[in-house]
């Protein structure tokens, strides 16, 4: 199974576990009551210890404030003529705009040779405009919420047009007795959806039914498909069920139209720079930059974390500094490398090449922490009323603290989550979640916490879903690794590179 697919399959374990709950356990549908103040003022905040009290410089309603910039970048870009495939988009006005911002913010710190390191992307796939509607008699449904899997290939420049057929979650099951040959299936996103095998069948398109309530976009990774393939919102998939269920017999058609093309002879960046310890060994914090729609949890929150950090230490006195720290804004991984026929690979030219040059970039290096979605707000499916309910606080966070090889590094992270109230899942991984530290993980000693949640690679993926507090716990806790990790000498922290365990890859 690919990365993509494996986040894919997550997500949709994820969403079917939720709804499995709220059925179990929902009241009678109600309405809402009203609310009795502002979530952001009502959101719970971790209390500090007396010991703790230096990390109270760290200001989570300050740190949010760079979240906000960052969505804002995302939005002028899809306000400049990009209104359906829009971000922090690796290669555009966008990603050049967000590598500037990293840099005055890094300059206003007071780090030194802030620079970029430049890199050519292989050709990318940018999909230009689509369209889909599903037509029977005189009634028409547009499906607006539609957002093509990346890397889905075009339709002919006229579109297509096929009999529609519903195949329930796209199981061998669903397919018996069924002539699938040169029809557009509809597969409902579950935990046991298969999608490639509609086009094994013979499907001249796929639509994926997104089981989040409303009619949100979802922009997903690849899912293994060589015809054209779409997400679509819940409340689409609903009207064209209903449709197909009216039709009284006759079956609906429906027309697809998707321009997208692979745009040669673009450029991306990593943002270096550097606060200078008492040695020339180093610590590393690295946040990805870019992100589909806003990108305020997937990775506005990560760079907010990773300026956080910077400040922080920025003010405390070079002789104190152990280490020198180096702080990275990588290009990301929501792109491809290179596309052979209809097969697209990842790129992260940032962490391949950190990877292929870590004997020399991490020789002397004693922590690596990857920043990647350090707060999102906590949300749950109820589906009786088919809604969304925000909460209070932040979610749980998957973790990963160097591996059961490096005991002195567990303990000190676990013990900085408690202190702060991070909240993370019983058990860590057994290697980094998936992101930009992926090839790094087994050679240097890395911190991560993430969250991959509800809204993950959608447009409500917004700032509003990321609570400060959870930034200010998460930037707090990697503080006081840090302070901790400068106490152990190198050799406290190294060990065999250890091999990659199974993620269903």
């Amino acid at each position: 199974m690919t990365r993509a697919s494996a986040l894919l399959a997550t997500t949709m374990v994820t969403s079917a576990m939720s709804i499995s709950v709220a059925i179990a356990q929902s009241p009678p549908t109600r309405p809402l009551g009203e609310p009795l103040i502002k979530l952001e003022d009502a959101l719970l905040q971790w209390p500090l210890s007396a010991a703790d009290a230096r990390y109270g410089a760290i200001d989570g309603r300050h740190l949010h404030r760079v979240v906000g910039d960052l969505a804002a970048i995302a939005r002028r870009y899809r306000d400049a003529g990009h209104p359906q495939y829009w971000g922090r988009i690796i290669g555009t006005s966008a990603d050049e705009e967000s590598a500037k911002y990293l840099v005055d913010r890094f300059r206003q710190i007071g780090l030194s040779d802030v620079r970029l390191q430049p890199f050519d992307l292989p050709p990318q796939w940018m999909p230009r405009s689509w369209e889909i509607a599903a037509t029977v008699g005189d009634r028409t449904v547009k499906l607006t919420a539609a957002q093509p899997a990346y890397a889905s290939p075009a339709t002919p420049p006229g579109g297509l047009e096929a009999e529609v057929l519903w195949a329930g979650t796209g199981t061998e099951a669903d397919y018996i007795g069924r002539n699938v040959a040169g029809k557009v299936v509809v597969i409902t996103r579950g935990p046991q959806t298969n999608i490639p095998l509609a086009e094994a069948r013979g499907a001249s398109a796929i639509l994926i039914v997104n089981a989040l309530p409303g009619n949100v976009r979802n922009q997903v990774y690849p899912v293994g498909t060589s015809v054209p393939t779409f997400m679509v919102g819940m409340n689409d998939g609903m009207s064209l069920r209903d449709l197909i269920i009216r039709a009284g017999g006759e079956t609906p058609r429906i027309t697809i139209r998707l321009d997208a093309a692979l745009v040669p002879n673009l450029k991306t960046a990593t943002v270096w720079g550097t606060l200078p310890g008492a040695t020339t060994e180093t610590i590393y914090v690295l946040a990805h930059r870019d992100g589909w729609f806003e990108g305020a949890s997937d990775n506005a929150s990560g760079v907010a974390t990773m300026i956080g950090l910077a400040e922080y230490f920025a003010k405390v006195p070079r002789t104190q500094r152990r280490r020198t720290m180096i702080f990275l804004g990588s290009a990301g991984h929501h792109n491809s490398t290179e596309t052979t026929g209809h097969a697209t690979a990842h790129s992260n030219v940032s962490g391949t090449w950190l990877v292929d040059n870590r004997a020399t970039v991490f020789a002397q290096t004693a922590l690596f922490i990857n920043s990647e979605h350090t707060s999102t707000l906590s949300t749950f499916l109820q589906v009786g009323p088919n809604r969304v309910r925000r909460v209070n606080t932040y979610t749980g966070m998957q973790w990963y603290v160097g591996g059961p090889s490096r005991p002195k590094l567990q303990e000190i992270a676990a013990q900085a989550f408690r202190a702060f109230g991070v909240s993370t899942y019983a058990e860590p991984e057994s290697a980094t979640p998936n992101g930009e530290a992926d090839g790094l993980w087994p050679h240097v000693p890395i911190v991560q916490v993430s969250d991959y949640n509800l809204f993950f690679h959608t447009e409500e993926d917004k700032a509003d879903y990321v609570p400060w507090t959870g930034l200010e716990s998460a930037t707090r806790a990697y503080a006081k690794i840090i302070d901790g990790v400068n106490r152990l000498d190198l050799k406290d922290l190294e060990r065999a590179p250890q091999v990659s365990p199974t993620r269903g890859r």
